[in-house]
């Protein structure tokens, strides 16, 4: 329970820090804005580009192992109204933190409704925490 807490609070900071300053990245292209599942938007227009990116983080100065979380087993799923998205990997690396982040590009956006997202955090095979959105399309 403890290691699931840490990983949380890892994950959160390493996604804080990656949105407030520049890491090295492995260039993977976005579309649109991003929707973030821990700050989703009631309505968002429908049919405009944007896509999600969520995913695991690693600070060594927290006693974890990079390789612990960049391992195939430690990912981000994200579900679009019950149905797997497909995602592109997207590692980035900065001093001190490494991000294994799951980039789904929505370029054409999704038609008028209302759409349920569902983000899964896998660490190590096993469900770390489940994050659910209800975002109307208009």
């Amino acid at each position: 329970m403890r290691r699931r807490f840490l990983f949380l609070l890892v994950c959160l900071a390493a996604l804080a820090a990656a949105a407030a300053a520049p890491v090295a990245a492995n260039s993977v292209p976005t579309t649109g804005t991003r929707i973030n599942l821990f700050a989703a938007p009631a309505t968002f227009p429908a049919g405009t580009p944007f896509y999600v990116e969520h995913g695991t983080g690693c600070e060594p100065s927290a006693g974890d192992k990079i390789s612990d979380c960049l391992n195939p087993d430690t990912h981000f799923d994200l579900y679009l109204d019950g149905v797997l998205q497909p995602s592109s990997l997207d590692i980035e690396n900065s001093p001190g933190t490494s991000l294994k982040l799951n980039l789904t590009n929505y370029p054409d956006g999704l038609p008028a409704g209302r759409h349920t997202f569902v983000g899964v955090w896998v660490q190590g095979g096993e469900v770390a925490l489940v994050l659910s959105a209800r975002i109307t399309f208009k």
